[in-house]
């Protein structure tokens, strides 16, 4: 037998690479290849053939050579004589393979090979990014994403602030701080890795729309693209931080909804999609012409299929009694449409027999849909209408026969009530959120008198945080946001009893998601004893009906900058904020500390200052901004102890705590 017919008999052997004809399915195999399927692997091993073919023999080691085995599986000789080869013979083809044969959907866009730093730190501020090509400059992007090193840590609490910090582990080694931090988010997540990698439950995320209004200011000729590229640089990382039960719920507008569902269709793969929300947050729409936009999307994925979602908490639904050791609840059953009775409708109209010598300490009586003798019938006169419970009594419904009876009921009018089985006050979150609590207009509000004063633009409303934290965590579990702009999503999981994490790359963090923290917790500032402020307590947001009292801790830290601040220094001037002398100054500084390109040569450089000042502003900002190396952007750990970087012993101990090394 030749080894084609050879394999594919193997392959029949697994009932689920066959369909109802005995035919065997390539995709099935070709995904299980990729997955790494056990049962494959181990169906392959045991055949000599197969495994000679498909496996790779590394010193004591056996490494199943998987794109082998799919490109055998592809190749047009596999199945020739089968009714599927014949079928794929014919057509159109993609890289030497049938599109017969390929099963995916994929987003193409220029860049997509890329990893874009994008290092943005102000709303105002547009950068031509540098992509780096994944094979090209696959070293610059391995140094681009090493851990970092981190600086400028304060521990925050309702007795104020201390630059004193160490972080607290579990038995595991895992920090259980919650931590706010400030630098490049695709930086941020991948310094994370050492310490969360498969620990996250939920990343929620609400990160530029690219609507040409909002923060995403780069590259215009290719901004699509490169917000693409964006995305996709950082949810892959983000899929990594995910536990096997984790989900990522993500939040944008319909200017780019449907290409970033494919995006993730193919990061997250399409068997792990959840759902899409729609968020209704302007409910009056807009007065101008066309179609009024009046809602957001929320993208939900999970890492595997072993995600998890809970039910929500329903605070406006309220149940007149329950009973905690039965498990019941006393339903009040009036009759809601008195037309129907077990004449017209008897149907609806069922007998139950109640066992009057059996009552439970609740007070409750063992009813049944069956006569047992000495039993009690009981036949409503009149229905209770469509809600009747009397319904229960139908051929579907059998096993709701022990339900039971409250015997207080009996002593009106000689009637019984029926007792349901009790319900939490949960419901299933629903693919459409609209009412008063997502309005965009209460994140505003609260915001605005939480600072006095509008410091940030449509900031989310705490419910609709509320909302998505409840559905994926429990408490305890981590919550990460990575584009974590007024700090809704920290002060939300902060108010539940979440462990979370919060990055934002703009400046404005301090002055507003930190702050935010403090009075979330109610810090006060005290020096010596003596009390020198008292951030006021929010009383906002969720705060009443989790009631919130306040009280809880967080750890703010940096990542170090090291060209980054030279960034930050031109980008001042450039604003206005520096004279000539101060350009002057900087071009020194830059010379002589900065990490310069390899082609620049720093000697060559303070030879040529006179040249320099003959320039005007804007060439020599342009200059300044070309010789710095772009992916020495921020302190690697791996340099900490270069004399260059300037490390104090203070951050390698801080360091060495958070690395754990």
């Amino acid at each position: 037998m030749k080894f084609n017919q050879q394999l594919e008999q193997l392959l029949k052997t697994l009932s689920q690479f066959t369909d109802a004809e005995g035919e065997l399915l390539k995709q099935n195999v070709k995904h299980s290849a990729e997955k790494f399927d056990p049962e494959l692997i181990k169906l392959l091993l045991n055949d000599p053939d197969s495994k000679a073919h498909f496996f790779d023999e590394i010193d004591t080691a056996t490494i199943f050579n998987y794109r082998k085995f799919i490109d055998y599986i592809d190749d047009k000789n596999f199945l020739i004589d089968s009714y599927t080869k014949f079928s794929n013979k014919v057509g159109l083809t993609l890289s030497n393979k049938h599109i017969q044969q390929i099963n995916e959907v994929v987003l193409s866009f220029p860049f997509k090979d890329c990893v874009l730093e994008g290092g943005q730190s102000k709303d105002d501020e547009k950068r031509k990014e540098i992509f780096f090509n994944e094979v090209l400059a696959k070293d610059e992007i391995n140094r681009l994403l090493n851990k970092k090193v981190i600086t400028s840590a304060k521990k925050y609490t309702q007795n104020g602030v201390s630059d004193k910090v160490n972080f607290n582990r579990n038995e595991n080694g895992l920090i259980k701080d919650n931590l706010i931090i400030k630098g490049n988010n695709l930086l941020a997540l991948h310094t994370l890795k050492s310490n969360f990698a498969g620990k996250v439950k939920l990343i929620y995320i609400d990160p530029p729309y690219n609507t040409g209004n909002d923060s995403f200011n780069y590259n215009d000729n290719f901004n699509h693209s490169t917000w693409l590229t964006f995305m996709k640089n950082r949810l892959e990382v983000a899929r990594d931080l995910l536990s096997e039960d984790g989900v990522i719920f993500v939040q944008c507008d319909d200017n780019e909804q449907a290409y970033l569902k494919v995006l993730m269709d193919e990061i997250f793969e399409r068997e792990c999609f959840i759902e899409v929300i729609t968020v209704v947050n302007n409910p009056r729409g807009r007065d101008y012409g066309g179609v009024a936009n009046m809602h957001e999307f929320i993208t939900i994925f999970g890492k595997t299929s072993n995600y998890r979602i809970h039910h929500l908490v329903d605070a406006k639904k309220e149940f007149p009694f329950k009973d905690k050791t039965s498990g019941f609840e006393i339903r009040e059953l009036r009759n809601r449409n008195t037309k129907f009775n077990n004449k017209n409708r008897p149907n609806l109209c069922y007998p139950f027999y109640l066992n009057t010598k059996k009552q439970d300490v609740n007070g409750f009586y063992e009813i049944s849909l069956n006569e047992n003798k000495g039993w009690v019938k009981v036949m409503p006169l009149i229905s209770q209408g469509i809600q009747t419970v009397w319904r229960w009594g139908k051929e579907k419904s059998q096993n709701n026969m022990n339900i039971n009876i409250c015997g207080k009921a009996m002593q009106e009018n000689g009637k019984y009530q029926i007792i349901e089985k009790y319900r939490k006050k949960t419901r299933m979150a629903r693919s459409v959120w609209w009412d008063k609590e997502v309005n965009s207009e209460r994140g505003t509000l609260h915001l605005k008198k939480l600072f006095e004063n509008k410091v940030f633009d449509n900031p989310k409303p705490e419910e609709t945080l509320n909302r998505v934290i409840e559905m994926a965590t429990k408490k305890g579990d981590i919550v990460l946001d990575y584009h974590l702009g007024s700090g809704t999503t920290c002060a939300v999981a902060h108010k539940m009893g979440r462990q979370y994490i919060g990055i934002e790359q703009m400046d404005y963090i301090e002055d507003i998601a930190v702050k935010r923290m403090q009075k979330v917790i109610g810090t006060t500032v005290r020096k010596d004893g003596e009390l020198l402020d008292s951030v006021a307590f929010d009383g906002g947001g969720i705060s009443k009906s989790v009631e919130w009292q306040g009280g809880g801790e967080f750890i703010y830290f940096e990542l170090d900058k090291y060209n980054q601040k030279y960034i930050d220094k031109l980008n001042a001037i450039k604003q206005g904020h520096g004279t000539a002398k101060t350009i002057e100054q900087l071009y020194d500084e830059i010379t002589k500390h900065a990490f310069l390109n390899y082609d620049v040569e720093s000697e060559k450089l303070l030879a040529s200052k006179k040249d320099f000042e003959k320039l005007s502003l804007t060439n020599q900002l342009e200059f300044l901004f070309s010789i710095l190396n772009k992916n020495q952007l921020y302190k690697n750990l791996a340099e900490i102890d270069d004399k260059d970087l300037t490390v104090d012993e203070k951050t390698k101990h801080l360091n060495n705590d958070f690395y754990h090394e």
